[in-house]
């Protein structure tokens, strides 16, 4: 970690930002923090049905934060949405999310429509028909779990459903990492098959623009950390129409937050990931090492990457997010820092305090944000003789 601060905004130059408010979430605290590190909102998660913190927190063009709050071993886990002042405005359980029914609670993301509805992740543990394809014989006789995303209305009305089991290779898996046992709901041991972390609907783009109907607006993008792989689910077949595992450095290990880079945005239309390097088995490269990924989602080439080595590591969690001026904000949430780079990977801003994922939102994003005016920016440099060179030798 590249800083000689504790917390807060370590290092900023404002005319090489996209400014804005970023989101920074952990436990039960959500706050909205301006280049500055101040805090322009906070919000405090309700405890009166359970004490779960936010797996993910995104604000909402009226803004509403959306959060997901469980985890992955989680009976009781909810979607909720809080508006501005902090007031809990509406809230889903999955049906059926306690140990006697096949759904455990929501985890690791959440995803508001552009049409109103939410995506969500819940586990599912995978159908005694489906076991018997299992060739591994650590898998057999044990309960494997996999995951199942659902879309439900304003009215809490469930209005699709998609299940791993039923549309992934059961025998697809990381080798070494797959077992990764998690107590079940009646604490027994279960088989984590898929984890996925991420759900994305498609934005509009123009590869769909051109009549390429994998990428179709409102189909869905999903991660699966376990599988190294990214997929992309036709909203009206369920079926997989595209992925990606990559090549660089091994392919993909353990990655989060993919997801199609909007219209406005330089890159349009690629897939972006942060590659983890999970796991050190597949390619030295990837050993103790992340990167992120600008992906072209025809041609799966490289378009863009940022790897500064040893430097750069978050085993899990983490995220990348293109911004309208062309430069990548990156959560390296194992050293609990965000920090926003040029297309050239130089470093113009960086705050630590972080959670397990960040977002940055242009002043202007929605009419409470717009409403606090611009905030005075003030450039942060760290002393120079305190400064970690790029080109430092490491220990």
């Amino acid at each position: 970690m590249r800083t000689v601060y504790p917390t807060g905004t370590t290092l900023y130059k404002p005319d090489a930002c996209f400014g804005g408010y970023t989101i920074i979430f952990g436990g039960l605290s959500v706050k909205l923090v301006d280049m500055n590190g101040r805090i322009a909102n906070q919000w405090r998660l309700d405890t009166s049905v359970h004490s779960h913190g936010t797996d993910r927190t995104h604000l909402l063009k009226n803004g509403h934060i959306l959060v997901s709050r469980g985890g992955m071993t989680s009976t009781d886990g909810m979607v909720e949405e809080y508006d501005w002042g902090g007031n809990l405005v509406w809230q889903y359980f999955p049906e059926g999310t306690n140990p006697h029914h096949r759904l455990m609670g929501p985890h690791h993301d959440v995803w508001r429509k552009e049409n109103g509805n939410t995506l969500l992740i819940c586990r599912e543990a995978v159908p005694e028909e489906y076991l018997k394809q299992v060739r591994n014989p650590l898998w057999q006789n044990q309960t494997i779990c996999g995951d199942t995303i659902l879309e439900v209305n304003p009215a809490g009305e469930l209005v699709w459903e998609w299940n791993s089991h039923g549309h992934l290779d059961i025998n697809h898996y990381r080798l070494v990492a797959s077992p990764g046992w998690h107590a079940g709901p009646d604490n027994s041991t279960v088989v984590d098959w898929t984890h996925v972390n991420t759900v994305r609907e498609l934005p509009e783009n123009q590869w769909s623009d051109q009549g390429d109907q994998r990428f179709r607006p409102g189909n869905v993008m999903i991660s699966p950390r376990q599988l190294d792989t990214v997929y992309i689910i036709d909203r009206d077949s369920g079926d997989i129409v595209w992925e990606y595992g990559g090549d660089y450095f091994g392919g993909l290990s353990g990655q989060h937050e993919p997801y199609m880079i909007p219209k406005g945005c330089p890159g349009a239309g690629n897939v972006m990931i942060f590659d983890n390097g999970a796991s050190p088995w597949k390619d030295l490269g990837h050993a103790g090492m992340s990167y992120v990924l600008e992906v072209n989602p025809m041609t799966k080439e490289l378009v863009w990457v940022y790897n500064d080595g040893l430097r750069f590591h978050s085993t899990y969690t983490s995220s990348a997010q293109r911004l309208p001026n062309g430069n990548t904000l990156i959560c390296e949430a194992a050293a609990r820092r965000v920090f926003e780079v040029t297309p050239e990977c130089k470093t113009v801003w960086e705050y630590v305090g972080c959670g397990c994922r960040s977002y940055r939102y242009g002043y202007d994003y929605c009419p409470q944000t717009a409403a606090l005016g611009l905030p005075n920016e003030v450039s942060v440099t760290p002393p120079k003789d305190l400064r970690i060179p790029p080109d430092a030798p490491l220990d």
